[in-house]
C-alpha cells in the first residue's frame, strides 16, 4: 500500500458548485484528466476546461431525464477496483477500465428542496442515487482515491495537492472518506425523517465542541449542535465577551432563556420580561413595564441565590440596566441585543459572559432527549400553556389575580417538580415572590421553601397567587396552605381525590382553578 497516490484522472458531478472552478483549473494545469456530467460539464465549458462527457467514458448516454448517469459497471469499477492488486489490475487490464483517482462530487439539495417545497414529487426528484453510489465507492477505495464532498474542503485539497506534486497521502485521504461516510449517513438521515420513519429516530448532530469539563470537573463533555435546527436556538448565541460556557453554564443559559421567552410570549411581546436562573432552577422571575425594573425586582427574588446566577432579559440593555450589574457577580447576561455604552460598561467585568441572540421562538417542534443506563428518553418539548381556566370552588379569581394566573403556571413550569410557586401582580409588575422546588414531598416545597420566602419579605399569603405544577393527591396541602392564609390557587387536577380537595377549598374560603394540564419538570 502506498502512502502517496498520483492523481491523473478526476470526476467532477456536482449539484453546489461553489468554489468549483479554480479546483477544476487547478487539475486541469496539472495534467489531471476531468470527466464530468451534464450540468457540471456545462461549467467547465464555460471556464474553458477540456473534459471528457460521463456518457462518452461509460459508453451509455444520460437517460431517464438524467437519473441515469453516472450508475454503471465501468464507472463503479473505475472507483473500486484495488489497485496494486495483481487479480484487479489484471482485470481491470482486460475489461478495459480506466482507473478514476479523485472523486469531486456533492449531492442533490434534499433538505433545500423539502423545506421550500410541500410536493413530495420535489422531494423524491432530489433523492441523489449516483452521487452516493460514487462517493461510497471512492471513499471504500481510499487506499488509493481521493473523494471530496464539501467546497469547504477543496482550499486545503489544493493546498496539499500542489505542495505533494499532485499525490496526496494516505492519512489525507482516509480523513477525506471519513467526511464522505458521514455526509452520506446524514444525507439518507435527512430523508427518512422526512418521508416519515417512525420505527427508528435518529440523532444527526454538527460537529462537537469540547467544552472545558462535564458537571463536575472530572467529567469530559462536548456541545454537538442539531444539524437541522432552522431557528435561533442557544446554540446561535453570539458571544460578545466572557470566557467559554461549561456545560452547567448551558444548561442553566437554557432554562433561563426559554423561559424568559415564554414570558414575553405571554405578553405578547409588550412590556419586558427578566428571568434568572440558579441551578437549573429560576430564583427571580418577572414581567413589568420597564426593563430596569424587571431586572431589579427578578435580582430581589431571591437575592442571595441570584449570586452567581445567570440573567435573560427580553430587550435591548442600555447602560442604565447594565449599571444594575457593576458590583454584581452573575456568571451570564443575555438579551437580543447591547448599546454600545452597555458593552462598555460590562468590559470592565471580565469574567461575565455576555451572549446576544433573539428571543426563543415558539412550536418549533423541538425534542428533549435525555440518557438512561440502556438508552434514551425522548419526548417532544413543553410548549403547551392552556388557557382553560376553570373555576372549581364558589370563591372566584378577581380580574387581578387572573391576570397573574398563566404567568404563575409558567413559573410553576420551570421549577423542578414537585414545585409550588408563589406569584403575585403588584402595579403592573407580575412577579415569583416564593418558590419550592425538587422536593420528594409537595408539603416540604410549599412549608420548608416557598412559605418562608414571602415571609421574610413581609409580603401576606393572601396577597399571592399559589399555583402547583401538579395535582394534589390530598387535601392536606389545601389545609396547610389555607392555615398559611393562602386564599387563591391554581393546579392542573386530574387526581382522583379532587373532589375532595374541591370540598376542602370551599370549606377554607380558598378560590381555586384548574387548567387540565400539568408540567413536570424533572
Amino acid at each position: 500500500m502506498l502512502d502517496l497516490w498520483k492523481i491523473k484522472t478526476a470526476l467532477i458531478s456536482c449539484s453546489d458548485k461553489t468554489n468549483l472552478e479554480p479546483l477544476a483549473k487547478m487539475l486541469f494545469s496539472h495534467g489531471v484528466k476531468i470527466i464530468s456530467t451534464g450540468g457540471t460539464g456545462q461549467m467547465l465549458k464555460n471556464w474553458s476546461i477540456p473534459f471528457q462527457e460521463i456518457s462518452d467514458f461509460t459508453g451509455h448516454p444520460e437517460s431517464f431525464q438524467g437519473r441515469m448517469k453516472t450508475i454503471s459497471f465501468k464507472c463503479a469499477s473505475a472507483l473500486l477496483f484495488q489497485r496494486q492488486n495483481a487479480q484487479d489490475e489484471l482485470e481491470a487490464t482486460q475489461l478495459g477500465i480506466e482507473a478514476i483517482d479523485l472523486v469531486v462530487c456533492n449531492l442533490y439539495p434534499f433538505e433545500k428542496a423539502s423545506q421550500e417545497s410541500e410536493d413530495q414529487k420535489v422531494w423524491i426528484e432530489n433523492i441523489d442515487i449516483g452521487g452516493p453510489l460514487m462517493i461510497r465507492a471512492a471513499a471504500k477505495n481510499f487506499n488509493s482515491v481521493t473523494v471530496l464532498t464539501s467546497p469547504n474542503q477543496y482550499s486545503s485539497f489544493m493546498t496539499d495537492f500542489k505542495s505533494q506534486n499532485g499525490e496526496l497521502n494516505l492519512k489525507q485521504r482516509s480523513n477525506l472518506a471519513a467526511d464522505a461516510f458521514t455526509m452520506i449517513a446524514r444525507y439518507d438521515v435527512a430523508i427518512a425523517e422526512k418521508l416519515g420513519s417512525e420505527s427508528t429516530k435518529f440523532l444527526t448532530l454538527n460537529k462537537g465542541k469540547s467544552l472545558r469539563y462535564g458537571e463536575n470537573p472530572h467529567q469530559d463533555a462536548t456541545f454537538y449542535e442539531w444539524s437541522n435546527s432552522s431557528q435561533s436556538s442557544l446554540a446561535d448565541a453570539r458571544v460578545i465577551q466572557g470566557k467559554e460556557l461549561s456545560y452547567n453554564n448551558l444548561l442553566d443559559a437554557d432554562a433561563a432563556w426559554k423561559a424568559m421567552s415564554d414570558v414575553q410570549q405571554l405578553y405578547n411581546n409588550e412590556g419586558v420580561s427578566a428571568v434568572l436562573v440558579k441551578h437549573g432552577n429560576p430564583c427571580g422571575f418577572v414581567h413589568a413595564q420597564e426593563a430596569s425594573q424587571a431586572i431589579e425586582r427578578a435580582w430581589r427574588g431571591d437575592e442571595i441565590s441570584s449570586f452567581g446566577g445567570i440573567v435573560a432579559v427580553s430587550q435591548t440593555l442600555d447602560v442604565k440596566q447594565a449599571e444594575f450589574f457593576k458590583d454584581k457577580f452573575i456568571e451570564i447576561l443575555m438579551a437580543p441585543d447591547f448599546t454600545d455604552a452597555a458593552l462598555e460598561l460590562l468590559a470592565h467585568k471580565k469574567n461575565l459572559r455576555v451572549l446576544k441572540l433573539p428571543i426563543f421562538v415558539k412550536n418549533k417542534n423541538e425534542q428533549t432527549i435525555r440518557s438512561i443506563s440502556g438508552g434514551v428518553l425522548w419526548q417532544n418539548e413543553d410548549e403547551s400553556l392552556s388557557a382553560e381556566l376553570n373555576s372549581v370552588t364558589q370563591k372566584k379569581f378577581s380580574l387581578e389575580d387572573l391576570e397573574v394566573t398563566l404567568f404563575g403556571v409558567l413559573a410553576a413550569k420551570y421549577l423542578k417538580s414537585n414545585a409550588i410557586a408563589l406569584v403575585r401582580s403588584s402595579k403592573g409588575v407580575r412577579e415569583l415572590v416564593g418558590a419550592g422546588m425538587g422536593q420528594p414531598n409537595r408539603l416540604d416545597s410549599f412549608l420548608k421553601l416557598a412559605l418562608p420566602r414571602i415571609q421574610e419579605k413581609n409580603i401576606p399569603a393572601s396577597e399571592v397567587v399559589m399555583v402547583s405544577d401538579a395535582f394534589f393527591p390530598f387535601a392536606d396541602s389545601i389545609e396547610v396552605a389555607a392555615e398559611a392564609g393562602i386564599t387563591k390557587i391554581v393546579q392542573p387536577g386530574g387526581s382522583i381525590k379532587d373532589k375532595e380537595v374541591f370540598a376542602a377549598a370551599d370549606r377554607l374560603g380558598i378560590a381555586m382553578i384548574c387548567t387540565g394540564e400539568r408540567h413536570f419538570r424533572h
